[in-house]
């Protein structure tokens, strides 16, 4: 990122949950209708830009312990399955910069980090199914929407030099497609971030964003009714910042792989233990690492 030098000591970090970047193997499928699912997700990432991957900084190294509450509900419309979901994470970060660039040793902060919003639809290979028709039902090639709303509710302030809320808002829509191949599935999705202008940046300053685009695929294979296993990649590109109506030169470009396992431990409880790395990336761009942790329980 490109400041200028009278603005480098108010540098200011904010943090968004990862989730609104990649989504997980699976995470599309159909469900019976008038379904209710809470998860509970541990996030441990290492990084060089806050959270949400939206502002990358040279220099920058950030440790992050990501907690995340989501509530789900599914439900009929017109035929098909539709559905929608809540999520509020919490962070505690540590920052750090290389030769001082910003600040002296380790800052830290912790905090409520921006409220998501999910609202999903299926287009096709989703029917709306009660739990009774859906344990008869073949799972098939599906196709299904999505519109992810992030509010600015976390917590910020424009002089503090770490903030876990962005103070801006952010839609990213989303469509998911997949298809089953015997024992195992093939899943793409693609998505654009669209993010909305923080008037509070650095102080007084202004920040605004290009759209930043992503395509992620999964290939996961059925080990048996309670188990499968992933393959997981993603690539990134776009997003180049304004600052005070300077382009900064910061368009970004990275790819990511990494690899996930799925369990049941009954039929309402089960999880999920994934893991990504950053593989390639344009010079700025982010570099991130990631181990997640999820509990499920529906009912």
């Amino acid at each position: 990122m490109r400041l200028k030098k009278s603005r480098m000591t108010a540098l200011t970090l904010a943090v968004t949950p990862l989730m609104a970047q990649a989504d997980n193997a699976r995470d599309w499928q159909n469900l019976p209708t008038d379904l209710n699912m809470v998860f509970g997700y541990y996030n441990r990432i290492d990084t060089n830009t806050p959270i949400d991957t939206a502002l990358p900084i040279d220099g920058l190294s950030l440790n992050a312990d990501l907690y995340i509450a989501r509530y789900a509900r599914s439900f009929a419309v017109d035929g098909r399955n539709s559905a929608i979901q809540i999520l509020q994470p919490y962070a505690d970060i540590s920052a750090s910069f290389d030769n001082a660039q910003f600040f002296d040793g380790t800052k830290h902060n912790g905090g409520m980090a921006d409220t998501q919003f999910v609202l999903v639809h299926n287009l096709f290979g989703g029917p709306a199914l009660t739990k009774e028709e859906f344990a008869n039902w073949t799972p098939e090639t599906f196709l299904t929407g999505a519109l992810w709303i992030t509010a600015p509710t976390g917590d910020y302030d424009k002089d503090r030099i770490i903030n876990i809320g962005s103070n801006r808002w952010a839609f990213k829509p989303e469509i998911a497609f997949g298809t089953p191949i015997g024992p195992t599935w093939l899943e793409f999705n693609t998505y654009v971030s669209m993010y909305g202008d923080n008037n509070d940046y650095h102080g007084d300053g202004k920040l605004e964003q290009k759209p930043l685009y992503a395509i992620e695929t999964h290939y996961s294979y059925t080990i048996n009714r309670a188990l499968w296993a992933s393959l997981d990649a993603t690539y990134n590109r776009g997003g180049e910042t304004k600052i005070n109506g300077d382009w900064q030169d910061n368009k970004q470009e990275n790819g990511l792989f990494g690899a996930s396992l799925g369990f049941m431990l009954s039929p309402q409880f089960g999880g999920m233990l994934a893991y990504s790395d950053t593989v390639s990336e344009r010079t700025g761009s982010p570099d991130v690492n990631t181990w997640t942790l999820r509990l499920q329980y529906a009912w």
